[in-house]
């Protein structure tokens, strides 16, 4: 039997006390609308005003709950130094290098050195053929005596009238030409052997005996090579850390298990503008005599720089104002500046107001607000 009207409003007059009693009054309600339909309007009305009523969730009228604190992982920040490890590639170059020509053009007559052989400054390498010039190297020394015999005569008469003052004057002339063409000879002599200028080891012979040279003609090269020059560039961002005496190490292709000690000597006074680098000079002692001129090396240089704040990746972030991190200060977020220096091994040097020692967020910042409290519940360092 359906519904009265009346049965009707006194049902839906009853306080649902759940979401279930509250969806079963408003089916009730579609059943006896139909009902009413015919009766007075002000009771659909009523009976309509009713469910929606019981409709709406009771909790829509309580007061809104404050937001908690966000939880966040923190990590501690530490100090770090911002040195760096430069690796370059190096020119060895003997202290002392030269590659030995001839004077004159001429005929080798003897090689005296064999290849690899140390010698002293001075000493003889090559001869030319020179019987010519020896020969008048003697017709310029028996010139000389000639001349020595009259001028002493023509002197020993001086003041007596018996030679004219001015024969006296050309007799030692004379033997000053002489002396003269007899240094020229003995030097063109000497333009037909060819020493060492410094003390070295010798390498290949490009000539031997007999064969015919020009002053074009490259005989042999000489080294010094107790001491090797090591030529590197360094890139201009690191030019302020680089200093005479500062030391190196550096391997070589041929002694990969071997590691070479040096130190800086020279740094040039300009910088490439192609390459923005500089070129600097180290040496390299080779007492072991193991080194040679024109080797490559590997240049490892140790750079120190100055201390920064070290803050693990996560920390950094990126705004419309540029990078930072969230500190936790009291408590409370905070936003510092950071400007990132370098990234190494995990972590991120720093420059900002942040001090070493100070919690900074790592994971969670995505509900960070600056000032707001947050609840720390790790520390990720």
């Amino acid at each position: 039997m359906p519904p009265s009207p009346s049965s009707c409003l006194a049902a839906h007059q009853v306080d649902a006390p759940s979401l279930a009693h509250r969806s079963a009054a408003a089916a009730s309600l579609f059943v006896c609308s139909n009902l009413l339909r015919l009766n007075r309007p002000f009771i659909l009305a009523t009976a309509l005003s009713l469910a929606l009523g019981w409709a709406l969730p009771s909790h829509a009228q309580a007061p809104a709950a404050a937001p908690s604190a966000p939880p966040v992982i923190v990590a501690t920040s530490t100090e770090a130094r911002d040195n760096v490890t430069l690796n370059v590639i190096g020119n060895g170059v003997a202290r002392q290098s030269v590659t030995l020509y001839p004077a004159v053009a001429g005929e080798v007559a003897d090689v005296s050195f064999r290849t690899g052989q140390k010698v002293k400054a001075g000493q003889v390498l090559f001869r030319l053929v020179d019987r010519s010039q020896r020969l008048a190297a003697d017709l310029a020394a028996a010139r000389v005596d000639a001349a020595q015999v009259l001028a002493r005569r023509y002197e020993g008469t001086r003041g007596t009238g018996a030679v004219p003052e001015n024969v006296v004057d050309e007799a030692r002339v004379a033997l000053r030409a002489a002396q003269i063409e007899l240094e020229q000879a003995r030097e063109a002599v000497a333009d037909r052997v060819v020493r060492a200028p410094f003390d070295g080891v010798l390498g290949l012979p490009s000539v031997e005996a007999g064969d015919r040279v020009t002053t074009d003609t490259a005989l042999v090269t000489l080294d010094d090579q107790r001491v090797l020059r090591l030529d590197f560039e360094v890139p201009e961002a690191y030019l302020s850390r680089v200093a005479a005496r500062q030391s190196l190490t550096a391997v070589n292709p041929a002694y990969p298990q071997r590691t070479f000690e040096g130190e800086i000597t020279e740094i040039d006074s300009r910088v490439d503008p192609t390459t923005r680098n500089v070129r600097v000079r180290a040496t390299l002692p080779n007492s072991d005599d193991l080194l040679r001129s024109g080797m490559s090396f590997q240049v490892q240089l140790q750079l120190p720089g100055q201390a920064y704040v070290s803050v693990p990746e996560l920390a950094l972030q990126w705004g419309r104002d540029g990078s930072f991190v969230w500190a936790v200060r009291n408590g409370n977020a905070v936003q510092v500046a950071a400007r990132p220096v370098r990234r190494t091994a995990g972590r991120v040097l720093i420059d900002g107001d942040l001090k070493a020692g100070e919690n900074v967020v790592v994971e969670g910042v995505q509900r960070l607000r600056a000032d707001r409290p947050v609840r720390v519940i790790g520390n990720g360092s």
